[in-house]
């Protein structure tokens, strides 16, 4: 059944029992990128290595009973782990329809794009109350203040109006990146769940919205784009920046698995990134373009899966996380460049 956004947030911070599956689909890929990555950090736990469990919707469309084993698999950690299927279009019925046939088990949180009208995979969910799904649409100029103040809610800020909108201006829209800058904003000004403070356009202005990262950015580039040696040497002039700088690289392969559907569909590498919605930053096109000659859709998958992973493992007591994430980073450096040759 249809959901809202509200309802979305709830299941983030808390699984229900009976709820099977999780559909978030629409025109705004970031919003539906932005809510899988809170519901799938919602399974974070330091006893549970292996919290998700990345299938594609190829993968399901050509074996419906892989989706059923992910979701009846037992975890060696004994808790639940949360099945999470990029990709998924009409063609993931036949697996949806075998899994609500099947025992519950592990939940199950499926992101797709755009389901056009008389949509097989809409039509089920609307009508399966163990399906929950939330089109989310592109956002407007006009929506900044209740998106951006919702996000600021859940950390104790009161964002004013124009603060909200120079927010969501110098993101283009971008959930993620909005959130990244609330967080920040939230930071500066010592706000939390039980410490209410307010935001203004003279707090977003000074915490340099968008400013004074260009070292992460070009860590995040050097990644992507399979330059592992700028990488490590990027690396070594910085330090504790490994959460930043993984939420970062969430991002970024997380818009690049939505352009590398459409190229797999059929669209060049060019004209995916040139009809993204929301739009690419001008100055990034051309690396976009390039990464996705590097990328195919499983080893982004597997990319967001190391990366999750790696965040997870940060958040273990006793563990070697930040050394694990670096490690990350630069496996990930050398898997692009390996595609380059």
């Amino acid at each position: 059944m249809k959901v809202d956004a509200a309802r979305i947030q709830a299941i983030a911070r808390q699984w229900p029992p009976g709820l099977r599956v999780v559909l978030l689909h629409g025109a705004d890929s970031s919003a539906s990128q932005d809510l899988a990555g809170r519901i799938a950090r919602g399974f974070f736990d330091p006893a549970n290595p292996m919290p998700v469990e990345e299938l594609t919707g190829k993968a399901i469309a050509a074996d419906p009973q892989a989706l059923v084993a992910a979701a009846g698999a037992l975890s060696m950690f004994g808790d639940r782990t949360l099945v999470r299927v990029d990709g998924a279009d009409d063609d993931s019925v036949d697996a949806v329809t075998a899994l609500l046939a099947s025992p519950e088990g592990n939940p199950v949180l499926m992101v797709a794009g755009v389901l056009k009208k008389g949509s097989k995979l809409q039509a089920l969910a609307d009508r399966e109350k163990a399906i929950e799904h939330l089109a989310s649409y592109e956002p407007s100029l006009r929506d900044a203040p209740r998106m951006v103040g919702d996000m600021g809610a859940e950390l104790g800020l009161r964002i004013g109006r124009d603060a909200a909108i120079a927010l969501f201006e110098s993101a283009g829209g971008d959930r993620s990146i909005i959130r990244s800058e609330v967080e920040k904003l939230s930071l500066y000004l010592d706000s939390d769940s039980d410490r209410g403070r307010s935001a203004e356009l003279a707090d977003v202005a000074a915490i340099g919205v968008g400013a004074g990262d260009s070292d992460q950015y070009e860590l995040v580039a050097a990644i992507a784009s399979g330059r592992p040696a700028q990488a490590a040497a990027l690396l070594a002039r910085q330090s504790g920046v490994a959460i930043p700088v993984l939420r970062a690289l969430d991002r970024r392969f997380s818009q690049l698995l939505g352009l590398r559907q459409a190229v797999d569909a059929g669209s060049s590498p060019r004209n995916a990134v040139e009809a993204a919605r929301p739009p690419i930053f001008w100055k990034e096109k051309d690396a976009f373009v390039a990464e996705l000659g590097l990328w195919t859709t499983p080893g982004i998958v597997a990319a967001l899966g190391a990366i999750l992973a790696a965040e997870s493992a940060i958040k273990s007591a006793n563990s070697l996380g930040e050394t694990l994430a670096y490690k990350t980073m630069l496996d990930l450096a050398r898997r692009a460049a390996a595609g380059r040759r």
